[in-house]
């Protein structure tokens, strides 16, 4: 049995350095068609992944909404049950609304390049469609597609950049307050350049707005850019290294400002994958394991932070596909390893440096694994009142010294908390804020 242990503790290292990091194909049961371009959500009060849109098989526009029940990886369709629901189209733009259980979506591209600029919502309670607002309105936004788009749920807005129009590629930054149902034009200098077919994702923690890559007049890009959401500047945080130019790539957000980007299209069909540390401005290319989904472009992606895993489903590459993966233990990728001796036991070391501001380090161990595999470690930050306020990590690692980086450029001065923990081991230490 330690042979065996020993083998598999090597194989790992030699084949993964993000620990239990891995991808896995899902078998799922139920029918669901092959779709590019479709927009994903997930859906918490379902456990599930919904799917709209996008294009099939013959290059159609849709309007179909399909469910993947997360407990059982099964699918289905969803049929509104009355009502006017919005045209077939893709590349349009998905949030999920949690004050109404509802899918938000805007904007798109149709049959015979129709584009729109209209709203709508689908209400998970009543199964309908209601526009929130309508298309073609000269007040808002020109009719687009290719944008990258986020949706506050707290103010209830959703703010959007770019896209391609009957005029061409935009450059324009745009918010739309659902409860108000009114479009108001944010676009200020500096601010990134126009383009479509980028993608965005919404770093709650941080307060902001990233949006990454796209295709301009020229080609392909390869820059990254962040709006702080409170005043609407942009900031170019694009580094020296950095992954090749794509677009139509997945792309997800976790808390601690981590972003992390699979696949995407450029002269071919990319299946690698990077994570981007917004703390300091690094990208880095994951090594992904030995099993990796086929080379792809125009498929969707979510991140399920409970589980600590992203979905992926569909797109176009080799093939026309219709599967559907899972990387799990997100939150570890990048935890490195930094020593070649084993731990005896958990242990959680100062931070540093410490006071800082705003980015510090946290080194922590965990000890000998057992022979089933790694220890589920859970690293977090919690302000003076016990609050929460991220999780750093959150998944199965295996026995060794790790470290890691904490952003704290969206927090106030203060006194803060990190907490390691693992079964029933708990410990807690103190680190200071200081802008």
């Amino acid at each position: 049995m330690f042979f065996i242990l020993l083998v598999c503790m090597l194989f790992n290292a030699l084949t993964c350095s993000n620990a239990f990091s891995q991808w896995q194909k899902l078998n799922t049961t139920g029918s669901v068609p092959h779709l590019k371009n479709a927009s994903a959500i997930y859906d918490p009060s379902g456990n599930r992944m919904i799917i709209y849109g996008g294009r099939n098989a013959a290059g159609v526009p849709t309007d179909g909404i399909y469910s993947l029940n997360l407990n059982t990886n099964t699918w289905s369709q969803i049929t509104p049950l009355t009502g006017f629901n919005p045209a077939p189209r893709f590349t349009q733009n998905a949030f999920y609304e949690p004050n109404d259980n509802a899918m938000i979506i805007w904007s798109g591209q149709g049959s015979a390049a129709t584009l729109y600029s209209d709203v709508w919502s689908f209400s998970f309670v009543s199964n309908n469609w209601s526009q929130l607002w309508p298309d073609g309105n000269s007040s808002g936004p020109a009719r687009r597609y290719g944008t990258a788009s986020v949706y506050e749920p707290v103010t209830k807005r959703i703010t959007t950049f770019a896209g391609f129009t009957a005029a061409g590629r935009f450059e324009d930054t745009w918010t739309f307050d659902i409860t108000g149902s009114q479009w108001i034009d944010r676009t200020n200098n500096p601010h990134p350049q126009k383009r479509c077919l980028h993608a965005g994702v919404y770093a709650a923690d941080l307060g902001k707005f990233v949006i990454y890559a796209g295709q301009d007049d020229n080609g392909v890009r390869d820059d990254i850019w962040q709006c702080t959401l409170s005043s609407f500047v942009w900031s170019d945080i694009t580094p020296a290294v950095k992954p090749s130019p794509r677009f139509w790539n997945s792309i997800i957000y976790y808390n601690g400002g981590n972003i992390l980007i699979f696949g995407g299209l450029s002269q071919t069909p990319k299946n690698d994958m990077w994570k981007f540390r917004m703390g300091s401005n690094l990208w880095e290319q994951v090594n992904q394991g030995v099993t990796i989904p086929g080379a792809r472009w125009g498929h969707t992606g979510i991140y399920i932070p409970s589980q600590d895993r992203m979905i992926i489903f569909g797109g176009e590459g080799d093939s026309l596909y219709s599967d559907t993966w899972q990387y799990s233990n997100v939150s570890v990728i990048g935890i490195g390893p930094i020593s070649n001796v084993t731990p005896h036991e958990f242990k959680l070391e100062q931070n540093y440096p410490n006071p800082f501001n705003p980015v510090t380090k946290i080194k922590f161990a965990t000890p000998l694994s057992p022979p089933e595999g790694g220890k589920f470690v859970k690293l977090s930050i919690s302000d003076l009142t016990g609050r929460e306020i991220s999780v750093l990590v959150n998944g199965v690692l295996k026995a060794d010294e790790y470290e890691i980086e904490f952003d704290g450029s969206s927090l106030p001065s203060g006194v803060y908390f990190y907490r390691l923990t693992s079964g029933t081991f708990t410990q807690t230490r103190k680190m200071i804020l200081v802008k």
